[in-house]
């Protein structure tokens, strides 16, 4: 771990020791200490400075999300360090409810302020009581849109090679029409599926891209997703619905098109990862294959009690806990009169 990161963990951990020790388990911090995370945790070190109070009761509940002991790190403390790792200070008074501003001093070293006369923003204030809406907000300001992996030099090189080698010529038209990041997810995407179509000489440095990337590791994924609140809003921030046979997790994954028995899985599968006890369950109200049944998956809570986690109908809600296995049945066939029931699946993935 290199001094600056030492340095910026132990300032915080002389007033949130538990804080400063969930910071070092970020991946960013524990592994990837690039310059961009190093300059983020000095960053962060300067923000939690500013209102030390106010950040340590926001972490107080974000800190409760998934169970303490099985998580590999805290999700949503990973959004609030992105959100600094972007420079994303529109958004910091989620953390502070005050707004933070960066200038550069007459060297040209960038320093972090607050804004003047700021004052504090009831409406974030008053958000920071309520744990639900809090997260909501901390993840849909920090963690959607991918950094820039591939310099634009680069890019348009590895696409006229696409163009030329692998006669892939929609390349041609999506460099006309696409911003760099979005060529840059094209680009990984591909490398992902058909390595083979692209020139060795660009193999190291998309495979580099990938280490860093956020969103295109499966486990790397599979670990931020800890808990049931983090599944219900990825799951209905990526997926869209799509009937077909049920396809597993992985697919899933890296399709985005699921029906409930795919979101039933792969909730599931991200569930047992994070130390959950859990469960899958269907019910019946007709014979149709498509429209007469439904699948579902959630967690068995300690006073045995079902919370449904993957209830997927396009849109995803977590509902309960349920106390009877009866009162669970009717809230997967939505009160239909059911004909059957079972634990488990009706048509179980083809591959996982």
């Amino acid at each position: 771990m290199s001094y600056s990161i030492r340095k910026n963990l132990a300032c915080i951990g002389r007033r949130n020791r538990l804080l400063a020790d969930e910071l070092a388990k970020l991946p960013e911090i524990r592994q990837l200490q690039t310059p961009s995370s190093r300059q983020a945790l000095k960053n962060l070190t300067t923000i939690y400075g500013f209102a030390p109070t106010r950040f340590d009761q926001m972490f107080d509940g974000i800190n409760r999300i998934g169970l303490s002991n099985h998580r590999k790190y805290c999700s949503p403390l990973q959004a609030i360090f992105w959100m600094v790792q972007d420079e994303n200070w529109r958004d910091t008074d989620l953390l502070l409810g005050v707004q933070v501003i960066s200038e550069r001093d007459e060297k040209g070293h960038e320093r972090l302020l607050l804004a003047p006369e700021d004052s504090v923003s009831p409406g974030r204030l008053a958000m920071a009581t309520d744990p639900e809406d809090m997260l909501k907000q901390t993840l849909d300001a920090a963690w959607y849109g991918e950094t820039e992996l591939i310099s634009h030099t680069t890019i348009r090189l590895i696409a006229r090679r696409l163009q030329r080698q692998a006669e892939l010529e929609e390349y041609a038209l999506l460099v006309k029409r696409h911003s760099d990041r979005q060529l840059q997810n094209y680009i990984l995407n591909d490398y992902l599926r058909k390595k083979e179509v692209f020139s060795v000489k660009d193999w190291s440095t998309i495979e580099d891209a990938l280490l860093h990337c956020r969103w295109k590791g499966f486990y790397r994924v599979a670990d931020r997703l800890n808990s049931p609140e983090l599944i219900n809003h990825y799951i209905n921030e990526n997926f869209f619905f799509n009937k077909k046979p049920a396809s597993g997790v992985y697919y899933t994954f890296f399709k985005k098109r699921a029906q409930c028995t795919d979101v039933a899985y792969f909730a599931q599968f991200m569930l047992d990862r994070s130390g959950y006890r859990t469960f899958m369950r269907s019910v019946k109200w007709n014979d149709d294959p498509w429209d007469g049944l439904h699948t579902g998956a959630g967690i068995v809570c300690k006073d045995g009690r079902y919370l449904l986690v993957a209830n997927y109908t396009g849109i995803n809600a977590i509902s309960g806990p349920f106390s009877t296995v009866e009162n669970l049945d009717r809230q997967l066939s939505c009160n239909r009169a059911i004909i059957d029931s079972q634990w488990g699946a009706y048509y179980p993935p083809r591959y996982y």
